[in-house]
Order: structure tokens, then sequence, then C-alpha cells
């Protein structure tokens, strides 16, 4: 027991001095690190600063105000062009044929319009007006015949072209009189009435009626009386046997 508790004290002064050497070891590498780590940190001596001359302003000159730039129109975005419309087939000529009765007729501008009864489609049940060149050769009642000849209500028979709604006439054959168009009368001019000039009446002055007058009273002047008149004798009338 004795040789257990003399191991275990060696044991425990051995532990103390390993534990004891290693702290100073420890703080003897410390110290040198410790010392150079506040030497860096050591500020260096101030230097006196020297005062350098303050830089002088520059003068402000009087600034314009800037004048401002033109402000440009928003440039306008490109017009397309319209797109062209496709071109039309030229329509084609096409022929017709009409039976019907003459309505009208215009020789200035040598055109016949036509009642028609029968014929081709385009034209049966229509009335049109047909182009008739001066070519064209007209028959009426079997004789060639003018385009003034024709009128209303006059059989007709044309045959002829077609263009669109354009009708030209390539023949014509007429029947029948034509209204004669009633003359106009003259109306009769009327005669003027003859004016008698009217003489003014003679004008009758109005009367004029004088004022009247208040007339002064006068004191009658006294007269002397008249003698009494001497007697004179009558004569007697004569006797005639």
């Amino acid at each position: 027991m004795r040789m257990r508790r003399t191991a275990a004290a060696v044991v425990m002064v051995a532990a103390v001095t390993v534990t004891a050497a290693g702290t100073s070891v420890a703080a003897t590498a410390a110290a040198p690190a410790a010392s150079v780590a506040a030497t860096k940190k050591q500020p260096d001596a101030k230097k006196p600063a020297t005062k350098q001359p303050a830089a002088k302003q520059p003068a402000t000159t009087p600034t314009e105000s800037p004048t401002k730039a033109p402000t440009k129109a928003p440039a306008k975005a490109p017009t397309k062009a319209p797109a062209k419309a496709p071109a039309k087939k030229p329509a084609k000529k096409v022929s017709f044929s009409a039976l019907g009765t003459v309505t009208a007729v215009d020789t200035a501008k040598s055109t016949v319009t036509v009642k028609v009864t029968s014929g081709t489609k385009d034209v049966k049940g229509k009335t049109v007006t047909i182009t008739v060149p001066s070519s064209v050769a007209i028959k009426l009642n079997g004789k060639k015949a003018a385009l003034s000849a024709l009128g209303a209500p006059q059989k007709i028979q044309v045959t002829g072209t077609r263009v669109d709604t354009a009708y030209t006439a390539g023949k014509i054959v007429v029947t029948g009189k034509k209204k004669a168009t009633a003359k106009p009368k003259p109306k009769p001019t009327p005669t003027p009435t003859p004016t008698t000039p009217t003489t003014p009446g003679p004008t009758t002055p109005e009367p004029t009626t004088p004022e009247p007058t208040t007339p002064e009273p006068t004191t009658p002047e006294p007269t002397e009386t008249p003698a009494t008149p001497a007697l004179t004798e009558t004569p007697e009338p004569e006797v005639t046997a």
C-alpha cells in the first residue's frame, strides 16, 4: 500500500512539473509575438503639417442662358401607297336585237329610245337608248330615211352590238307614222288700251267770312224840323166826247 501511494505521489509531482514547464514555454513564446504586435500598432511620430497656399477660385463669369434648340416636328410615318385595284377586264362586245316602239329621238346626240317588247334577254322588257352612227342605214316604210324622220309611236326593229350598257345600232327598220308634234299657237299680244289723261276739276275758293266789327256809337247831331209843304191843287182829268 505504501508503495502504491508513493508511486501515485511521484506521478502527480511529475504531472505538475510538466504542466508548469509547458506554461512557461508558452509564455516565453508568446512574449516576442506580443512585442512585435505592439511595435506595429504604435503610430509614427506626427510631422508638423505644412500649410499649403489656398488655391485661387476662378472668377465667376455671368453665364448666358442656353438658347433652346428648335424642336423638330416628329417625322411622319411613311404613308403606304394604296393598293392598286386589279384592272378590270375589257367588256366583251355582244350582239343584240330589239323589237318595240319608238319613244324618243335625240338628233343632237344621234340616239333613239326604244321600249322593247321582244328581243334578246339583255333588252327584253326594258327601255333602252341606242346610239345610231351616221353610217347606219335606216329604212322607213321600205325607203331610206334620216334619223330625224323617226318618232313615237312608230314600230322599230334594231340589230346591233352591246358593250357593257352601251348599245350601238347596226341596222334599223321602222314602220308607221310618227305623231305630228303640235305647234304651239302664238299667243295674241294684248293691245294697249289708250289712257285718257285726267284733267283736274276747277277748285272753288272757300268763302271767307269777315270778322264782325262793332261800330262805334255816334251821337246824332240835332237837325232842324222841316217846314210844312205848301198845298198843291191836283188837276182834274179832261172828259173826251
